[in-house]
């Protein structure tokens, strides 16, 4: 292990937002068995108080696994790569932890979109006093208590497993995957150019459903709302596909350097931060647009305040993946221009 500030910092927000997650997970126990938001009994009143609380505890816990999975982040991509012996960037960080950092991270996306969910539905709850979606709220926050457990016990797994004496091969790990030229122009059975195709065809279908479901509003296009749920489900990791074994190389002009981590580094502007941020409000904007559509039909005294969401969940999808699209496309049309080819 590397006794790193940075670390330490990961592995003290870490705990410091378990605690405040059991705080609020305790609360979120009692409300999903005797919540009665009828009664005016006592019980109701105090548990109520509680619900308050615990959703402030929850926000304190959420701030806190948000900013140590960002400080570890950074820490993989531009401050632990000096130290580890072979690592060029964080895919060699990744191969110290001993194969422990990459579930790590996408334990920690589980478990950032399942709160960004509950967050969704507490702010719509917080609009009535009968509090509606409470019940649900609560158990979709006990949800969240396993897959915090698993993402920690990850990142503390990875964390003890580096080994700042045992040398890395970054670049090997990148290109050793591939057999022959072949198959560095094939993923899953299908060329680059046609995951490409498959890219701009579900991006067309992503601002198609985005436009429809921002215009209609989610009582109007309910299908709307639910084709874009879809589309962006697929169009996230297509378009991470599409990134690292396309558009990559022309932020790299070097040929199948299939490296996401590369991108985040100083050489190259840290244009992996932008793009890769991009992803992950696709991924969930869409589901939440969705969510908040059937909220409105389902629940008429939050039919507004859920339409107005579901109206803001497109657009910032919508805006997230034109971003996207152009700081990817960008450096390959500006590289056709200039040379009257493409990278392939």
């Amino acid at each position: 292990m590397i006794w790193h500030p940075l670390l330490m910092a990961v592995l003290v927000g870490d705990l410091l937002g378990f605690l405040f997650l059991l705080a609020a997970a305790k609360t979120a126990f009692r409300i999903s068995i005797h919540w009665a938001p009828q009664s005016a009994r006592l019980q109701q009143i105090r548990l109520e108080r509680a619900a308050e609380s615990a959703a402030l505890s929850a926000k304190f816990a959420l701030a806190a696994f948000w900013a140590a999975t960002l400080v570890l982040i950074v820490a993989i991509t531009n401050v632990l790569p000096a130290l580890i012996p072979g690592a060029m960037c964080g895919t060699g960080v990744l191969q110290a932890t001993g194969g422990f950092g990459g579930p790590a991270l996408f334990l920690r996306l589980i478990v950032f979109g399942i709160f960004y969910i509950w967050l969704i539905l507490e702010k719509l709850n917080s609009k009535r006093p009968d509090s509606p979606l409470a019940p649900d709220n609560a158990r979709l926050l006990l949800l969240v208590v396993p897959f915090y457990a698993l993402a920690v016990s990850a990142t503390l797994q990875a964390i003890f497993h580096i080994d700042a004496q045992q040398p890395v091969d970054c670049c090997a790990i990148v290109y050793d995957q591939f057999r022959d030229l072949s198959a560095a122009n094939r993923t899953a059975g299908f060329s680059n150019t046609v995951w490409l195709w498959i890219f701009w065809m579900l991006s067309a279908l992503l601002i198609l459903c985005g436009w429809q479901a921002r215009r209609t509003g989610p009582t109007g296009g309910f299908k709307f709302t639910g084709w874009l749920a879809v589309a962006a489900l697929l169009w996230v990791p297509t378009a991470a596909l599409v990134l690292v074994n396309v558009f990559s190389a022309y932020y790299y002009q070097v040929l199948h350097h299939h490296c996401p981590w590369c991108l985040f580094l100083p050489d190259h502007r840290f244009v992996g931060v932008p793009l890769f941020a991009a992803l992950p409000v696709v991924l969930l904007e869409g589901p939440v647009c969705l969510i908040s559509a059937r909220l409105a039909v389902k629940y008429p005294q939050l039919k507004e305040t859920a339409a107005l969401r579901a109206r803001t969940a497109a657009s910032r999808l919508l805006l997230a993946a034109a971003a996207f699209m152009g700081m990817a496309t960008l450096p390959a049309i500006w590289w056709r221009l200039q040379f009257g080819v493409w990278i392939r």
